[in-house]
Parts: C-alpha cells; structure tokens; sequence
C-alpha cells in the first residue's frame, strides 16, 4: 500500500495538504492502486528523477544544469514547464551555498539512504537520493529533495522533516542536514532549524488522520 511505503517528499506533502487537496491527492493514489492491482500500466518513471540526477551533477561540476535541463526538455515536452523552474530555483540555491562557504564541493563518497520503520506506526518512510556533498576537507551536507509545486514546505513540515531525516539517518548529525525546497530555492538546515521535541507527536496525530482518510476512501476503488 502506498501510504504506508512512501519517500519523504510524497509524505510531507500530504502532511502540509488542506483538506480538500489531501482528500484528491489520496483518491489519486488509491486510482493509482486500483490499477495496478487491475494489472494496468502507470504513467512510466518518476518525472523529477532525471532532472535531479543533472542537479545533483552540476553540484560537483559534471555537467551543466542549464543546458542539461534543454536537453532533458527535448526528450519530454511534459517537463517543458516545470524542469525551467526547478532549474532556476536549484541554481539560486547552489550558487548561495557556494559563495558562502568559498570552498571546493565534491561528492561525498559514501552513499547515503534508508529505508526507515517509524516505530509504533505501520509505516516505512524511504530517505533515499539525497544530495550528499563534502565542503572542502571537513564538512559535510546531506541534502534532500522537495519536489512538489503545491503547497511549498512550510516551518512547521520542514520540522517534521528533519526529525525524521535524523532519526532515520542516526549515524549522521542533524547539523549536515538540510531539506531543500527546490522550486523555491529555499533550504531548512538541521543547524538552524532546531527541533522542539514535540515532533513525534505532531507527527503521529497528522499521519493517523491521513491513513483514517485513505481507510475511509479505499472501499470505493474496491481496496
């Protein structure tokens, strides 16, 4: 089920959601289900992933994210809109993160990802492809991606998110972490973000209410 197997991003959207748009977002996915359990064929691969495999090249000077994302272009006119935005809200990011720390940025060598249980709740949260990049000799940055256009990231998810980044990322420090709200431009540091211990809390409470709602929803795409 979905709902209960889901990457960070998808869940902190629904997270931030009204009500109304959290109700279409979920009759979309179980649409989604229904199908597949019909045997029908989706949509193809995840739209943003090309894209962000550039980004995350262009941070270390491979390529060139403005001529990469014309070419990703022409390959799909469905990206036409959106793969202009991301562009220019990465590139206002990197280029501030770059001239404020003024030193050479590399790749971190070690890959960093997991798949994380949150405990007490029948939910896997994956936090996987993240930006994972060495500052000069001794610092590092664990970045991951926000990709939706509606709602932007807000505080208080931004919060939520970086509590679940440390706990499902515990051999790593909340400090070198950071969710990027990518068409924003906007970044949420673990080293200036400071959770207040209440995030479990928060959390569990909306996470209920969304899985209440998709158990309500289900029996009507006969799930």
């Amino acid at each position: 089920m979905t709902i209960k197997t889901i990457n960070l991003n998808k869940l902190l959207r629904l997270c931030a959601l009204q009500e109304k748009g959290l109700i279409s977002e979920l009759r979309s996915d179980l649409r989604s289900e229904r199908d597949k359990k019909l045997g029908i064929k989706g949509g193809g691969g995840h739209f943003h992933y090309p894209w962000w495999n550039a980004a995350k090249d262009h941070a270390i000077g491979k390529t060139d994210l403005e001529l990469q994302t014309a070419l990703l272009i022409t390959l799909s006119k469905q990206r036409r809109r959106l793969y202009p935005l991301l562009t220019e809200g990465f590139l206002s990011w990197f280029r501030y993160l770059a001239r404020t720390t003024n030193q050479p940025i590399s790749w971190r060598e070690e890959e960093v990802h997991t798949h994380y249980v949150v405990p007490g709740l029948d939910l896997t949260v994956k936090v996987d492809n993240l930006l994972a990049l060495k500052l000069g000799g001794d610092r590092h940055k664990l970045i991951y991606p926000y990709f939706s256009e509606h709602p932007a990231l807000d505080e208080k998810w931004a919060r939520m998110g970086l509590w679940l980044m440390a706990e499902a990322l515990s051999e790593h420090d909340l400090v070198d972490m950071e969710l990027l709200d990518i068409l924003r431009g906007h970044s949420f540091s673990g080293a200036s973000h400071f959770l207040k211990g209440d995030e479990e809390a928060i959390f569990e409470s909306r996470y209920s209410k969304i899985l209440d709602t998709w158990d309500s929803l289900k029996h009507e795409y006969g799930l």
